[in-house]
């Protein structure tokens, strides 16, 4: 697959909040990295960031670090110099508050884009100037994760399924580093910006490691979840209590099955709730998780079995087809739920077995979506049975995780 890097046009399809149409396309580098695709669109500030002279100087010495041969202690130092220091990012931070002193430019990147995104809501309360240097701390912070992840082979916070395909004591490891340095370092364009090189070499790595999950399935409103997108638009809601039924996948932990146990279970909970008409929807949830790079999605695989095995109509089932965690299961349907537009005034149903429903309802949890996520995706509450939990989305669930670029 192409790992697109364009920002040059939006899509109405792109899965956004209420109020927001992003100027860019709807790709791996855009997920993982939204400010950047900002910054280079926002009015006035790829004019703004080029002429920097400050900013200028620190793209030169920054290219200069690069490794053109050998360097010490390999192959860490290959990587270590596409990192941004912590003097780079107190640099770059001063020059972006300066920026955002012009009230023009605040406007065009702050109030056009950073806030109605909702992609930075952990920090609205800040003032512009703050909002832009925090986001951007945090963007560097996050390709530094990369980085350290995906060349240097740092664990993640979840190693069994999102480590590094590599191993990093083989010598060949200094090879595919120096290659990728070099190759990343000619890449270089006249129109290229400060961050440019490095969201370049982050994304590469992404790519090299077979890690691109982010960015598959854009626009999420289009493709497999076209025809069920117009029908929630089409639908007459009245009588119906909840909007939708959200399933979350279990992933096998064998090489031949395509849906874990558990996630057969759930589905037939499920199916029988909506041939009830407890709701009108499915929204199926999980990523390519378990065993480590499967080539099966959970969720294409549910909705699958939902229409083959069940005889749901395509055109009632979405798909969200990132999430890696139940945390992100929740965000990624509250953003999926407000994306598509499915009625505010009434929650979707999150169906499961009985334990993982208790679960899913646990304080337990509550406290991991902070700690992962930094945000509480929705609001929940108990349904009506023992296998379902009431679910109000919220749209903080659009803030972007960038240092989880697998799913952000």
């Amino acid at each position: 697959m192409a790992l697109a890097l364009s920002l040059a046009s939006g899509t109405a399809a792109a899965q956004e909040p209420a109020g927001y149409a992003s100027p860019f396309a709807d790709t791996l580098p855009t997920r993982v990295f939204p400010l950047f695709a900002m910054m280079r669109t926002a009015d006035g500030w790829e004019k703004a960031l080029r002429n920097d002279s400050v900013l200028q100087t620190l793209t030169t010495e920054r290219a200069a670090r690069i490794p053109q041969g050998t360097c010490t202690p390999l192959p860490q130092c290959l990587a270590d110099a596409w990192v941004w220091t912590d003097a780079d990012i107190a640099l770059v931070q001063t020059r972006l508050r300066l920026l955002t002193s012009d009230p023009k430019l605040a406007q065009a990147l702050v109030a056009r884009q950073m806030r109605p995104s909702v992609r930075f809501a952990r920090y609205s309360a800040l003032s512009d100037a703050d909002l832009v240097a925090t986001a951007w701390a945090e963007t560097a912070a996050a390709t530094n994760r990369v980085i350290a992840v995906y060349a240097k082979g740092v664990a993640p916070r979840y190693p069994v399924i999102d480590s590094i395909i590599f191993n990093t004591a083989l010598p060949q490891m200094a090879d595919i580093l120096s290659a990728h340095g070099v190759a990343t370092a000619a890449q270089v364009k006249t129109d290229d910006l400060f961050f440019d090189p490095s969201l370049r070499y982050a994304a590469g790595l992404l790519q090299m490691n077979e890690r691109i999950d982010a960015g598959n399935f854009r626009p999420l409103l289009d493709g497999e979840n076209a025809q069920a997108v117009r029908a929630v638009r089409r639908m007459n809601w009245r009588a119906k209590p909840y909007t939708a039924l959200l399933v979350f996948g279990h992933g096998p932990e064998d090489t031949q099955s395509h849906t874990g146990v558990m996630g057969h279970i759930r589905l037939s909970i499920a199916a029988d709730m909506f041939a009830r008409g407890v709701a009108p929807f499915i929204v199926v949830s999980g990523g390519n998780v378990h065993p480590n790079r499967t080539p099966f999605n959970e969720a294409v695989e549910m909705k699958r079995l939902l229409i083959t095995q069940y005889g749901v109509p395509a055109d009632r089932i979405l798909i969200e087809p990132h999430a890696r965690h139940t945390t992100t299961n929740l965000r990624n349907c509250a953003r999926l739920l407000l994306a598509t537009k499915f009625p505010t005034d009434r929650p979707a149903l999150v169906v499961s077995d009985h334990r993982t429903i208790q679960y899913i309802g646990s304080d337990v949890l509550a406290q991991r979506n902070l700690v992962e996520m930094g945000v509480q995706p929705g609001r929940l509450a108990p349904g009506p049975d023992q296998f379902t939990l009431s679910f109000t989305p919220d749209p903080i669930a659009f803030h972007v995780e960038a240092t989880d670029p697998l799913d952000p």
